[in-house]
């Protein structure tokens, strides 16, 4: 699975944006400065989360014999989510809205090989809040919601040494009910919290017949959630300290997607950064949203085992100027999930996991006739450490040079060693565009079993792509 995260992130665009600020003039006159507006609500939106899931379940048994049972379990652990949505202001304080969000979960019970965990779920839901003050909204929210159980052992009936093994996964079906507040914190972004009740129906997770005794086994589950995250809205047209470039000329978001091919693995990666000052030509904090989805074989013949790979982390950074070279520190959260295909037990890379995550970058500016580009992170879901670094040059803002790459999960490394190219392109007057083409050739170590590949495919040779939005 590509860990790649696209270095070329703030870099050149908002350090030319910088150097070509409409401030030549002096500062600008007080009949220049726009008072701020109330803020409308009506309009699109996505966002990103982290929270905390607390699972409480009915174990509910039969059989034929006249055996019944319900036994409480319960389930712990920690999330991340993306949303989209919009909204409606309607009689001056009052919104309404639809929306529809995704959970990347590790609530789990139990151990490995003997447990369970929530790894996903979804809501479509509407909203309906009121405006305490023209800046925060106390809300409602309530829909359908689904989440995936994926059993490890914990739905398996044994009877005298004997293994009746429960269904692999169940997917659950019901609804949700929450409430939150909402605040506007300037430049579109605003900070949501929300917690939600989920009662899903009941679902069988293990049937059948031991010992000639019929038995049913199901699940009854409820689910209270915990979130806080960050808000980005569009179309609401600000001015940025009421100057010209600030209204016409900032950029404030940027969002990327790409893909990755190597031996035995493809992977699509995606995500966003937003500056929560409004602007990525000055020093402050940002916050970031990542993803990637690999599909990947591997084995003693390099294709006995498929995998699925998800990944999702949210972060908060601080964006700093050196001169005219940008840096970013980030920490924040992540949740992975490995599914094998059959199980190999031997892997230590397989299942969910939420891990605390910690990143740097660092990159040079467009003035410069040379290139370089740092990007590290350590997240310790299954103890993952990933490294990029890009030298080269800069001939007017074509970026070109060579490029290593290294990653490391529970002790197993893959390391690369190519080249690169990122192209600008400017699709508008406001929708700068960049694409970034490279190539090379990857090492695998073998794990202990002889195994040829692994959770970033076989050794051979790799080809990358990404396009980079800023808006």
């Amino acid at each position: 699975m590509n860990m790649r995260k696209v270095t070329s992130i703030v870099g050149g665009l908002s350090l030319a944006m910088a150097s070509s600020a409409a401030f030549a003039d002096g500062m600008p006159s007080l009949k220049d400065t726009v008072a701020p507006a109330a803020p409308t609500w009506s309009g699109p939106y996505f966002g990103a989360s982290i929270g905390y899931g607390h699972n409480d379940s009915k174990n509910n048994y039969r059989d034929s014999s006249g055996d019944r049972s319900s036994v409480s379990e319960d389930a712990d652990g920690g999330l991340v989510s993306l949303v989209w949505g919009v909204d409606c202001q309607v009689w001056e304080r009052y919104v309404i809205g639809a929306f529809i969000d995704v959970d990347w979960s590790n609530i789990e019970r139990g151990d490995r090989g003997d447990g369970m965990v929530i790894d996903r779920s979804f809501a479509i839901g509407g909203r309906f809040g009121a405006l305490l003050t023209p800046n925060t909204l106390a809300f409602v929210t309530a829909g359908y919601t689904r989440a995936h159980f994926d059993n490890d052992g914990w739905w398996d009936i044994e009877n005298s040494g004997v293994i009746a093994p429960g269904k692999n996964s169940v997917y659950f079906d019901g609804y949700f009910l929450g409430g939150g507040l909402e605040t506007r914190l300037g430049n579109n972004f605003y900070l949501r919290g929300e917690v939600r009740y989920s009662k899903y129906d009941e679902e069988t997770t293990n049937a059948g017949t031991l010992f000639g005794v019929d038995y049913v086994d199901k699940e009854d589950p409820e689910l209270w959630t915990g979130r806080i995250g960050l808000i980005y809205k569009l179309g609401r047209g600000e001015p940025f300290h009421g100057s010209e470039y600030g209204s016409s000329g900032t950029t404030k978001a940027i969002t990327y997607g790409g893909i990755d091919v190597a031996k035995d693995i493809w992977s699509l990666y995606s995500g966003g950064v937003y500056a929560l000052n409004g602007d990525f030509s000055r020093s402050g904090l940002v916050a970031r949203t990542f993803g990637i989805y690999s599909d990947y074989s591997y084995g003693p013949g390099g294709d006995d085992i498929d995998a699925k790979d998800r990944l999702v982390d949210v972060m908060l950074g601080y964006l700093h100027y050196f001169g005219t070279t940008s840096a970013i520190a980030y920490v924040g959260m992540e949740v992975r999930d490995i599914d094998l295909s059959p199980d190999d037990p031997t892997n230590d890379i397989r299942g969910t996991e939420t891990g605390f995550k910690v990143a740097f970058e660092l990159e040079t500016g467009d003035d410069k006739p040379y290139y370089v580009g740092l990007d590290t992170s350590y997240s310790t879901a299954f103890d993952t450490f990933y490294g990029q670094l890009r030298v080269g040059a800069n001939r007017n803002g074509v970026k070109f040079g060579p490029e290593g790459e290294i990653w490391s999960e529970e002790g197993d490394a893959t390391t690369r060693l190519g080249a690169f190219v990122m192209f600008p392109f400017q699709l508008s007057p406001r929708l700068p565009l960049d694409v970034s083409i490279a190539g090379g050739y990857q090492w695998v170590e073998d794990d202990d079993n002889g195994f040829t590949g692994g959770a970033h495919g076989g050794e051979g040779a790799y080809v990358n792509s990404y396009v980079k939005f800023s808006f």
